[in-house]
């Protein structure tokens, strides 16, 4: 009897070894696939920084534009015409 207690026991250890490095190889995808997903974050980010700053300057660039305007239409209706 004393044997196969040692046997199912020597059976669980082995079962607990191959489940730590079962466990121990998902945490490495997974770290894996975490540095990848902060890493495609960052460049989202630093993407979505220079698309709003693109956008100010259009908007900077509009509004100069939309002032010229006014001050040419502004000229215009100074002149008489009649």
């Amino acid at each position: 009897m004393p044997i196969d207690v040692l046997k199912e026991l020597d059976e669980r250890i082995q079962a607990s070894v191959n489940k730590i490095q079962q466990l121990r190889r998902e945490n490495e995808q997974l770290v894996l696939r975490l540095t990848e997903s902060e890493r495609k974050f960052q460049e989202a980010q630093a993407q979505i920084k220079q698309f709003e700053d693109e956008r100010r300057q259009h908007e900077s660039e509009r509004n100069e534009v939309r002032g010229r305007i006014e001050k040419i239409l502004a000229r215009f209706d100074g002149i008489d015409l009649g």
